[in-house]
């Protein structure tokens, strides 16, 4: 018998009412943890911002020993400092602060604001590192067959006058204070920051209600953050794999460690193009560990196939199309859809125009 939404659910069955109760109460509850996602999502990028302004005021009073409270001074601060644009140590500086001072109020504001317990995300079980240290060749070798793809379509692309914009992390400037900024964003904060965020509290609000859809949402989001094609790319196959080990797992921990060890060995090239000495036995270096990692990986993808996969969404009562509607078509995240949506569409219109 097919349930009458439209009418009045009394007037059914017991069976068929207390389906349509329960639909309703998944709906409910699936778009007020939805909307909290999208809230805490848009306060980040928004935390972002102000933190921004308020590194530049901090550095120019330390900078110049005096309190500097005009936009305009400083603006021209940086105006007569141009040495500071596009400086990977300036640049890794602004980023680290900027980044870690957001992070904290965020989850401040996840805690106290929205009573996210952060305990039922950093859950620590043994064997989690043995469980990174075995999927982290999987991963690596996801990320290169993934690459390969967006090297051909950047190649189709430009030869017919297309620029595809991609993220630029090479060293500008060599020095110690740029390498030590650089390892510490990309290797520590980073991985931190984005799995606490993209995988921890974006699964955490959204599986009860489904954990195949908070997979593929939360590497939605992840992907597109980027601003991208590449690394939205990139990140999509790369969040669906860690979003998949943090269901299994019930903990970013592993996603942690594995992110972590991949930015880890991407840095490996830029380093050795900034060594004075020894950069061609870091390369070789380099390319013996990925091409034991992509050894390694073939052998742990048909190995644990079956126990790495999406995971199926168990006990839902919620149709999986009004799942993932009710997730994504609230207020707050479709706000957030039309910021990312933004920032992705510029990226690509100042690469060509």
């Amino acid at each position: 018998m097919n349930i009458n939404y439209g009418g009045n659910p009394y007037m059914s069955g017991n069976y068929d009412y207390q389906l349509y109760m329960a639909r309703n109460n998944e709906k409910h509850a699936l778009k007020r943890n939805a909307m909290f996602l999208g809230v805490l999502l848009l306060a980040y990028e928004i935390l972002i911002y102000v933190s921004g302004f308020l590194f530049y005021y901090v550095y120019v009073d330390i900078a110049t020993g005096s309190f500097v409270w005009k936009w305009s001074d400083i603006r021209d601060y940086f105006l007569s400092h141009s040495e500071l644009n596009g400086s990977t140590t300036f640049e890794m500086l602004y980023s680290s602060v900027v980044i870690v001072l957001s992070f904290i109020l965020l989850m401040i504001i996840a805690r106290f604001g929205f009573k996210i317990n952060l305990k039922h995300i950093y859950r620590f079980e043994k064997g989690q590192g043995k469980t990174a240290v075995v999927c982290f060749p999987a991963v690596m070798l996801l990320n290169l067959l993934i690459s390969l793809v967006i090297g051909i379509l950047y190649s189709v692309l430009g030869a017919n006058g297309i620029t595809v914009p991609d993220a630029d992390f090479s060293y500008s400037d060599a020095s110690a204070s740029a390498f030590f900024f650089q390892l510490l964003y990309g290797v520590i904060i980073a991985p931190i920051v984005e799995e606490s965020i993209y995988r921890g509290l974006a699964i955490h609000l959204l599986k009860p209600y489904g954990k195949k859809m908070a997979v593929i949402l939360s590497a939605l989001i992840f992907g597109l953050m980027h601003g991208n094609v590449a690394q939205a790319a990139n990140g999509f196959i790369f969040g669906l794999v860690m979003g998949t080990i943090t269901v299994n797992c019930n903990s970013i921990i592993p996603t942690i460690m594995i992110h972590i060890m991949n930015n880890s060995l991407a840095e490996i090239p830029d380093i050795a193009d900034i060594v004075p000495r020894g950069g061609d036995t870091i390369y070789d270096i380099y390319l013996a560990l990925a091409i034991t990692m992509l050894v390694f990986g073939t052998l742990v993808i048909f190995a644990y196939y079956r126990k790495v996969r999406l995971p199926k969404d168990e006990n839902c009562v919620l149709p999986s199309s009004e799942r993932y509607k009710t997730a994504m078509l609230n207020l707050p995240m479709i706000a957030y859809w039309c910021f990312i949506g933004y920032g992705f569409v510029k990226s690509f219109i100042d690469a060509n125009f």
